[in-house]
């Protein structure tokens, strides 16, 4: 049976789950997943990862993901040291769909995670000196921010965070020449649609900027997002929308309209098969405490007939 790393074990402060670990000569693990993320930076050495059940060469600058499902370890190390950036992006509440127009962001964090069974682990971010110095030194802030715990050391935790996962995203997109280009011509589909929701994105469209046939794009999107692209693409519609909703001062209509559907009905549809919900519904369950405040002001309440002027006798 796998040994499965609970939160509370890792995080001091279970409301704020990321913490760093750096591991000077790392040793052999067993295999073990997690109940969060672990993104992995090797800074030296090297090793074999064992990841679902395949074996990969790992060395110095080597970055990846490890999602919380993951089964994972490592074997026959050689003087390696590796930093362990442990997280929950859900949790911490990270804004990471800034980055979702990044097509680095998407191949590291999303397409290369997917498709390591797959595919194996040759498409992995591999950093230069230079840029993984650079990595090292973004690690290093996060680190000792989280050690002093300083008045504000969560926001700047954050921030540190962010930026290196910004970063390696960046570095992931300027590496076009290594083995990981197919990875990031796929991480530019997703980032195209995340840009052009709005507009009629079709298969041909996407079959263009993947360099990819029709049936291997479908296939690599079914073993990446377990999903088609028509299917993806209305999903991102459908969560733009419920975006506009949360926020308040639009009607399910106009959300509709605002995020590539021409149709009220199917759009309501497609709602409730995304997210379980209708789009009014949503509204009501979600909408912020700000935004119900304005809608309130705004808006006569329903359960209260309207007063009548009194008529003034001449």
């Amino acid at each position: 049976m796998t040994n499965r790393t609970k939160s509370e074990h890792v995080f001091k402060d279970p409301a704020f789950p990321l913490t760093v670990m750096r591991l000077e000569n790392h040793g052999n693990t067993a295999v073990h997943s997690h109940e969060f993320h672990e993104l992995v930076v090797i800074l030296e050495g090297r090793g074999r990862h064992i990841a679902d059940g395949q074996e990969y060469q790992i060395d110095a600058g080597d970055v990846f993901l490890i999602r919380g499902d993951m089964k994972h370890g490592y074997a026959d190390t050689d003087r390696m040291t590796l930093v362990n950036i442990l997280f929950d992006p859900r949790r911490l509440r990270l804004p990471l769909s800034y980055l979702e127009d990044l097509p680095g962001y998407q191949a590291l964090f999303r397409v290369e995670p997917g498709l390591r069974a797959h595919e194996g682990f040759r498409n992995r971010l591999r950093l230069s000196e230079e840029y993984l110095a650079e990595a090292a030194g973004m690690i290093f802030r996060l680190q000792q921010e989280l050690k002093d715990c300083k008045p504000g050391y969560r926001f700047h935790a954050c921030a540190y965070l962010m930026s290196l996962i910004g970063f390696l995203s960046r570095c992931f997109g300027h590496a076009t020449e290594h083995a990981g280009r197919p990875m990031l011509r796929m991480g530019e589909v997703l980032s195209y649609i995340e840009q052009h929701y709005r507009e009629q994105v079709t298969v041909k469209d996407l079959t263009r900027i993947a360099h990819m046939s029709e049936s291997t794009l479908m296939r690599t999107f079914r073993r990446v997002l377990g999903r088609s692209p028509v299917a993806h693409v209305i999903r991102v519609r459908v969560l733009r929308a419920a975006d506009l909703l949360q926020r308040g001062g639009v009607r399910a209509t106009e959300a509709a309209f605002e995020c590539g559907f021409n149709d009220s009905n199917y759009f309501s549809r497609q709602f409730r098969r995304v997210l379980g919900v209708s789009p009014r519904e949503y509204r009501t369950r979600y909408l912020s405490p700000g935004a119900a405040a304005r809608k309130a002001r705004k808006e006569p309440s329903m359960s209260r007939s309207p007063r009548r002027k009194k008529s003034r006798r001449t």
